[in-house]
């Protein structure tokens, strides 16, 4: 499911780069431990970002029987898929609750795909839905309020994109991004904002991945939207894919834009453990995801 957030491991030192994957592996496994034990094979790095965004705005941990890796605290747990002893960082309520939201965006991009599918695809397709609808039930379960704040933002899109209408990328992308900004956001005092900022770096920094998010999977898949004729806001806003392409500079430097945001918004937090990795995914990364788009539909 997309991917499109991750870090370029080659700028990260090594104590970086353990984190990012204790980080993933704790997703991973609280994943599996609360949702289902499926949602390890759907995992993408944009919620391992979310997740290090929401452990930096909090810079939170557990003490327990704990070892300590740079301050961070870590623990050994076995990994049943690896057959190893893997880090895993002792602070289930954020993995806990990046693992749900994973789950209700899942189960949306499960109906989506159900939609946009032809007949035989469907039928297989429709099939499945039943087993992303018993993870975003655990998820509901878990977090009562949040299939509801997940679902406005996307509800909002998919009317948008089914109205017929011509609409810029702007109106377009903005149902994805509120929705990822509602998620990063989600559980966060609004009351405390103007104190802390918690809330507003949180929104600002997620609206901008799913803003992101939205444009480079529409540029990534737009060959592929067009050739099986399913939606692609690009060909909404631009009319056809051959038009898009004429402004495809445009279209970088307005990814770009939105990683410089996210860049920004988390530097007004204070800075944590996790700071320099997301500074990393948000400098370097995400430079990295533009170009090979760019360099695959140059080929």
């Amino acid at each position: 499911m997309f991917g499109y957030i991750k870090p370029d491991i080659s700028g990260l030192i090594v104590k970086e780069h353990e984190l990012y994957r204790a980080v993933y592996c704790s997703l991973c496994r609280m994943g599996g431990k609360r949702v289902s034990r499926l949602t390890r094979f759907f995992l993408s790095y944009d919620f391992t970002a979310l997740a290090l965004l929401r452990l930096a705005v909090l810079e939170r941990s557990v003490d327990g029987e704990l070892e300590t890796n740079g301050g961070v605290k870590t623990k050994k747990v076995f990994c049943p898929y690896t057959l190893k002893r893997k880090n895993v960082l002792v602070c289930d309520e954020v993995f806990e609750y990046t693992a749900a939201d994973f789950a209700c965006l899942l189960y949306f991009k499960a109906k989506d795909d159900v939609a946009d599918s032809g007949s035989v695809k469907r039928l297989f397709k429709r099939l499945a839905l039943p087993v992303f609808w018993r993870m975003k039930r655990r998820a509901a379960k878990l977090y009562p309020t949040l299939f509801d704040t997940v679902s406005e933002g996307l509800s909002s899109l998919a009317a948008l994109e089914k109205d017929g209408e011509s609409h810029t990328l702007d109106e377009l992308a903005d149902g994805f991004a509120q929705s990822v900004a509602d998620i990063a956001a989600f559980g966060f005092d609004r009351g405390q904002s103007t104190e802390d900022g918690v809330c507003l770096i949180a929104r600002e920094a997620g609206y901008h991945i799913g803003r992101f998010i939205y444009l480079a999977d529409a540029m990534d898949d737009l060959d592929l939207d067009v050739k099986r004729r399913l939606f692609n806001p690009l060909v909404c806003h631009y009319g056809s894919a051959s038009e898009a392409r004429e402004h495809w500079r445009e279209l970088e430097e307005t990814l770009k834009a939105s990683a410089l945001r996210f860049s920004a918004a988390v530097g007004l937090a204070p800075h944590s453990h996790y700071t320099d990795i997301l500074q990393n995914i948000a400098q370097r990364g995400m430079a990295l995801i533009i170009r090979g788009i760019i360099e695959k539909n140059e080929n």
